[in-house]
């Protein structure tokens, strides 16, 4: 804990209690009177004795409670020097003075009326007893008393109207600064301001290599009239847009950096989407107009399949089996180009992963890949058909990336609105470089692949206002996770 923080404003009240009575006491005696009086030796102990029980005291007792004893106490501690230094005569009624103003700096108006309140009833009890001990007249003895109790409460009242208005003045200037000081803090742009010798005056950017290029742009700005007044960074791979302007009256210049690397990645996806959008319906268009003649060619070969020569029959059959991949790629197109739901029908999940697992595990029966499920059935609103060729997909990845033998787990379960699927398999896992890329159409690792089967369900289940996340471990397999809303 640093210094500062330890020595508080009462804590420094209380230490400078007994110096200050110390102070006055030894200074206006000795060269009067060239001796100290055994009773003010007495005051001075005293003083220093109720320092040591206020500090006490300042862990048990609040704050604002704690300063009205000390005041008070000075109180009959005032009264106590002036009765021993000649009484009604002598000159330190005046520390009550000195009193009401400590206590109107600290306690403001409430304070400083209280205290001078509480100095003109206990001056008028010193003057009671002086009246019997002394032979000074009792009209002059009174005289005094008006004097110095007018002057206690004139005092009070100027001093606590100023502390009142300095405390409003205060309380003003700190809402303002802390107002002001949050709001440009944690504004969602960058700020910066430099004087006339370049140097930073204010800033809320925390990065030093951003606040370091923002601070040589407007540097140059400030240096030479010609520098552009807008200008685009790049820094870090992120995109940044800096304004600039001059201060004329203070010689310097501002500069507001806006992060604009949200906003290009938003630009680039809707351009990306666009272009998915155009290439779906080209590939749709082009799909259906394939699909007629890849129907009669397949069909022609079939045919002369049958009646041709040990010579030819391998060719055929080479033919057909491409036609067959060319079908499923057009099949694949049509798909993507399709891929919004037609009709929503309340389907409970099972059901739904039955037919894909069925589906999914005849295109590669010769693999002997067993599938463990986890059950917990739940219902959504869904195309059935749209869904199970999300799955199909998902599944057929499973099984193409599992070796002969391995085991593909699907898990379903509910996370309050979400129905969860999980499906994992024992593959080799996928490089962390592609992760960002396996539902971009067309990026494929498989030879002969389209790049469409994950691509397309993922629209799907957005399409559903689902959606799909993926985690990898090489050598260990992969995971995808769909979330789709509960019915």
């Amino acid at each position: 804990m640093a210094y500062t923080d330890r020595i508080n404003p009462v804590t420094g009240i209380i230490l400078l209690h007994p110096l200050t009575i110390t102070f006055v006491l030894l200074t206006t005696s000795y060269p009067i009177h060239y001796q100290i009086p055994t009773q003010f030796w007495f005051i001075i102990l005293s003083s220093f004795i109720l320092a040591m029980i206020f500090l006490l005291l300042q862990i048990r007792i609040g704050e604002k409670v704690l300063q009205y004893i000390i005041f008070l106490s000075d109180v009959p501690l005032i009264g106590a020097v002036v009765y021993f230094s000649r009484g009604i005569e002598s000159m330190f009624p005046l520390l009550y003075i000195i009193l009401i103003i400590a206590t109107a700096s600290q306690l403001y108006r409430t304070g400083a009326y209280i205290i001078s309140m509480a100095t003109v009833i206990f001056f008028l009890g010193l003057i009671i007893v002086d009246i019997f001990r002394t032979e000074v007249p009792t009209g002059l003895v009174m005289q005094r008393f008006y004097m110095f109790s007018l002057l206690f409460l004139f005092t009070a009242i100027l001093s606590g109207s100023l502390s009142e208005r300095y405390r409003i003045r205060t309380e003003e200037v700190v809402k303002l600064k802390l107002t002001t000081e949050e709001i440009i803090r944690h504004l969602p742009s960058g700020i910066i301001t430099i004087d006339q010798g370049g140097d930073i005056v204010f800033t809320n950017i925390k990065d030093e290599t951003v606040r370091s290029h923002a601070h040589l742009q407007i540097a140059k700005f400030l240096k030479d009239p010609e520098t552009v007044v807008a200008r685009e960074l790049v820094i870090k791979e992120r995109y940044y847009f800096l304004s600039c302007a001059r201060i004329p009256d203070a010689q310097g210049a501002l500069g507001v950096l806006q992060d604009l690397t949200d906003i290009k990645r938003l630009e680039e996806s809707s351009r990306i989407s666009k272009q998915t959008k155009m290439l779906a319906e080209l590939g749709g268009s082009l799909a259906h107009e394939i699909r007629n003649p890849l129907a009669s060619i397949k069909g022609s070969l079939e045919v002369i399949s049958k009646s041709a020569n040990r010579t030819i029959r391998p060719f055929v059959a080479m033919a057909l089996k491409e036609s067959t991949r060319l079908n499923v790629i057009v099949t694949d197109f049509l798909n993507f180009a399709q891929f919004a739901p037609n009709r929503l029908n309340r389907v409970v999940i099972g059901d739904i992963i039955s037919e894909a697992v069925l589906e999914a595990a005849s295109r590669f029966a010769g693999k002997n890949i067993s599938v463990v499920r986890e059950d917990r059935d739940f219902s959504i609103m869904t195309d059935p058909d749209r869904m199970k060729a999300a799955l199909v997909n998902i599944l057929s990845n499973a099984y193409e990336a599992s070796g002969v033998g391995s085991v593909v787990t699907i898990k379903t379960s509910s996370e309050e609105k979400w129905g969860v699927i999980a499906i994992g398999d024992e593959g080799h896992g996928i490089a962390k470089k592609d992760l960002p890329k396996i539902f971009m159409p067309f990026f494929t690792t498989k030879k002969g692949g389209t790049g469409l089967g994950l691509s397309i369900s993922q629209r799907i289940i957005e399409a559903h206002d689902g959606k799909i996340e993926v985690t990898s471990v090489i050598g260990e397999g992969t995971t995808f996770r769909v979330m789709l809303p509960l019915a």
